[in-house]
């Protein structure tokens, strides 16, 4: 079965003219010699652990790992070379084993011969999972899963990604993670799936700071990082790799498929909102830029639409069309094509950007077009989707506020000192506090205060309310990126519980 792997052309792009021009991928690690004569991956590491003494043991084991697959990487394979500077990657295809060139420089010496199919595949051809895999911050990984070997294939003969659509199963454990991200290079799966690993299913801020450690302390990273995404939004993980002579490392910004780390020294990221962290249309309509201006007008209609991206066949943005532009662009006379009504500079943002910092230009302009780092189309965030996301994440406190207010008011008739003993009820009452959500439930199980109180419910079913609406307050009172929209049925008991309230709680008349 033919595999598919990236081999990166170094830290700055310095082998890839060459890797071009000879037909050949090479690997740097110009300390070390030639590894014709190692037949396992031991033997490789031996060679790495002689070549650099005072690196880490962990270091060498991810490097040991990367030139084992170089030189076992099977004739007929698929290599996908990134290019730095360009918006493109080469893809060929293995003809012969590994050699070990002496006379060459150094760092130019690991090599493997190639044909190469096609040297200029636009990055944007290449569907967002499969580019984030092809970036990753290692100089050799194998492209694994989500029948990435068959799309690099089909790339190579016609440049068109064909994508993938189906599920891939998330690993069962921390180390099972590790194990595949040693075996393959890097590793992709949901930020649900990779919070999930450490038994967690929201991102809260201890639950972030826990998997950050624990990336760490397995010597892995993630990109894009999981509080950038959407809770099912895909992030990759991968080794970390430290910068060696002629190998790669972490890129800058726009320079290659990989993602750049978005945390800043002593400033915690976490704790913010991204523009990817929100729900987003993602199903853009779209526009071509040669296209008529008519086909836009009756799409923006249909769609009840503010705005369309214009966008090339690859879906990079090139501008936008508005109902102001079209306007300008009819009274002027300008013509009937999108080109007419294109503003050029459309507002953009990418998923790891502060929502927060883009707030105002989102109210001023009333969209935001969200795009990666190749100015590929994800999708729009409108002030409409702020509004909707406002109500989710202000309706739990307003309905709580409104459910204790009542419940205080219906429980304030009760005597002191006929409320319960050893819960710090009668003790909150005589010091003047009111009681917290906590409290009411062991206020309700006490049976001379349900008789006083001759509410027509059962008790016990609403003691299980109060309770359940509790827990609720107090996973709302910790920071919670994924609250409250992933905790739909403790809204709706909330919701229930205030109705029941109201029913025997009249509101006095103004």
């Amino acid at each position: 079965m033919v595999r598919a792997w990236t081999v990166r052309g170094g830290q700055y792009g310095e082998r890839e003219e060459q890797a071009i021009d000879e037909g050949v991928v090479i690997a740097g690690w110009e300390e070390v010699g030639d590894l014709s004569g190692c037949a396992s991956i031991a033997d490789v590491g031996d060679v790495l652990a002689r070549a650099y003494p005072d690196e880490p043991p962990g270091r060498v084991d991810n490097w040991k790992h990367q030139l084992w697959r170089f030189i076992t990487m099977e004739t007929g394979d698929l290599v996908v070379m990134p290019r730095k500077f360009l918006g493109v990657v080469a893809i060929g295809r293995l003809t012969g084993g590994y050699e070990y060139r002496s006379e060459a420089a150094p760092g130019f010496r690991h090599t493997r011969k190639v044909e190469w199919v096609r040297t200029q595949v636009e990055r944007a051809a290449i569907g967002g999972d499969l580019r984030d895999s092809i970036g990753a911050f290692l100089t050799v990984s194998e492209l694994r899963r989500r029948d990435a070997a068959h799309r690099v294939e089909t790339l190579a003969q016609t440049g068109v990604d064909p994508g993938y659509k189906g599920a891939v199963e998330p690993p069962a454990d921390p180390e099972a993670l590790e194990q595949d991200v040693r075996d393959e290079g890097t590793r992709q799966l949901t930020a649900r799936d990779l919070i999930g690993l450490w038994g967690w299913q929201r991102r809260t801020g201890d639950v972030i700071d826990l998997v950050d450690r624990e990336l760490t302390a397995q010597g892995l990273q993630v990109a894009p990082h999981f509080t950038e995404v959407q809770l099912d939004g895909l992030v990759t993980v991968s080794a970390e790799e430290t910068t060696l002579a002629g190998e790669a490392t972490q890129e800058a910004p726009g320079t290659d498929l990989g993602h750049t780390p978005t945390r800043v020294a002593g400033e915690d990221l976490s704790r913010h909102w991204r523009i990817g962290s929100l729900p987003f249309a993602r199903d853009v309509v779209t526009v071509g830029f040669d296209e008529p201006l008519n086909r836009a007008i009756t799409r923006m209609v249909q769609g009840d639409f503010s705005q369309l991206p214009v966008v090339n066949p690859n879906n990079v943005l090139r501008g936008v069309v508005t109902w102001e532009s079209i306007a300008r662009a009819q009274l002027g006379h300008r013509g009937a094509t999108i080109a007419a009504a294109l503003d050029p500079h459309p507002l953009t943002s990418q998923e790891q950007e502060e929502l927060f910092v883009r707030i105002d230009d989102i109210q001023r302009h009333g969209f935001l077009i969200v795009t990666d780092g190749d100015n590929l189309v994800l999708g729009i965030l409108t002030a409409s989707d702020l509004a909707d996301q406002l109500k989710l994440r202000v309706e739990p406190f307003i309905l709580l506020g409104e459910v204790e207010r009542r419940l205080r008011r219906l429980t304030d008739r009760l005597p002191q000192d006929e409320l319960p003993v050893g819960s710090g009820v009668r003790k909150a009452r005589a010091a003047g506090k009111y009681l917290t959500l906590g409290q009411y439930p062991e206020v309700l199980k006490d049976d001379a205060c349900w008789a006083r109180l001759a509410w027509p419910y059962e008790q016990d079913d609403l003691v299980r309310r109060v309770t359940a609406v509790k827990d609720y307050r107090n996973e709302l009172a910790h920071w919670d990126m994924d609250a409250p929209e992933t905790k739909t049925e403790a809204l709706t008991e909330t919701k229930q519980l205030l109705s029941l309230l109201k029913l025997i709680d009249h509101d006095p008349r103004p």
